[in-house]
């Protein structure tokens, strides 16, 4: 069974159920030993960062860099490798007048844990970026904001159990392309795929495509500890967060705080799609808001049509769980379920969910 809630006002509660930083104007915060720093470019052929050893004799050779020195990338693919001592960028950029790739990419028996301070755009066009592994864990870490074309979070090739293909935006995140997440594909391993978003402002120019398979789960996670917005680059943009197939892909908001009231997540961009006329009718496979031990808000402004609903409240009077359906709903499942308290004698939160209205 399919059900559907049209935006009708109705409420259920409590049921339970690279650049230089003064080129662009930016600072290299958080960067340790900035003031060290090598600025890179890297135009043509491909190249590994700091592949040779990262001794920073040549200014113009990235297998020369140190951790934590700069890059702008006029062309061709720059990767950071697991098995190399440098994993670390500084401030990372596109020229003025082209752009490369950046692969963050585990190879083998050799995870990677990258991080990038900044993510800036010069001219008219950002990097490429994509997380991928051929073998153990691959992670990208991008500590302040980030604008970037096509963005792919892709578990498909690895071959080792359990590994985990992520990566974690904490500032403003512009994707000029499209997005996509994709799990693992071998079914005797568990490989999923995240995107983790903690900036204020998100926004996407296409689809956020999220494609489970056989060996693992794609995800899309909202975790900010502030009031956060996804939305589109353009206000009359059509594109969503989908799924590759039907009940394919999890969006999770997890911006609970213990303690206390969680922070607001507002999504302006559609989840899923259901139009019985079309055959790319794809529903996401489940939405979570809340957890347990703290609860968590969301607000969606668009459509949202995903199989399975779930909203959890904390064990804290303050720590309610609450989603809010500004327009169509439709699934086949809610769950709501409230807090429950540690002590016995404190009020635990409440799980709501409210559709239609302001």
């Amino acid at each position: 069974m399919v059900w559907h809630f049209s935006s009708k006002r109705s409420l259920l509660s409590g049921v339970s159920a690279v650049v230089l930083a003064t080129t662009v104007g930016v600072s290299a915060v958080g960067v340790s030993g900035a003031s060290a720093q090598v600025n890179y470019t890297h135009s043509t052929d491909d190249g590994v960062w700091g592949g040779s050893g990262g001794d920073g004799r040549s200014r113009t050779d990235v297998r020369n860099a140190r951790p934590g020195d700069n890059l702008t990338l006029k062309g061709g693919t720059v990767q950071i490798k697991g098995g190399v001592n440098n994993q670390r960028v500084g401030i990372l950029g596109s020229g003025a007048s082209g752009a490369g790739e950046l692969f963050v990419v585990a190879d083998g028996a050799a995870s990677v844990d990258a991080t990038v301070g900044i993510i800036v755009k010069q001219g008219n066009r950002a990097i490429d970026l994509a997380v991928f592994s051929t073998g153990q864990a691959a992670s990208l870490t991008v500590g302040e904001s980030a604008t970037v074309r096509d963005l792919d979070i892709l578990g498909d090739l690895s071959t080792f159990a359990g590994s985990r293909i992520s990566a974690l935006f904490n500032g403003d995140l512009t994707v000029e392309g499209t997005t996509q997440i994709k799990a693992g594909n071998n079914s005797t391993n568990s490989i999923d795929a995240t995107l983790t978003l903690k900036g204020g402002q998100s926004r996407f120019a296409g689809d956020i495509t999220l494609n489970d398979q056989a060996g693992g789960r794609a995800y899309l996670t909202i975790s900010g500890s502030v009031d956060q917005t996804i939305g589109r680059v353009s206000p009359v943009g059509t594109n969503r967060i989908r799924a590759a197939a039907d009940g394919e892909g999890t969006v999770k908001v997890l911006n609970g705080r213990e303690g206390q009231s969680p922070r607001q997540a507002t999504f302006d961009i559609q989840l899923g799609h259901d139009d019985a006329n079309d055959a790319k009718d794809r529903r996401l496979r489940q939405l979570t808001v809340g957890e347990a031990s703290r609860g968590g808000h969301a607000i969606f402004n668009r459509g949202v049509h995903v199989d399975q609903i779930d909203v959890s409240a904390g064990d804290a009077s303050g720590e309610y769980g609450r989603a809010e359906f500004r327009e169509d709903v439709s699934g086949r499942l809610i769950r709501l379920t409230d807090g429950s308290s540690t002590d016995g004698t404190t009020e635990a939160g409440s799980a709501q969910l409210t559709i239609g209205g302001a």
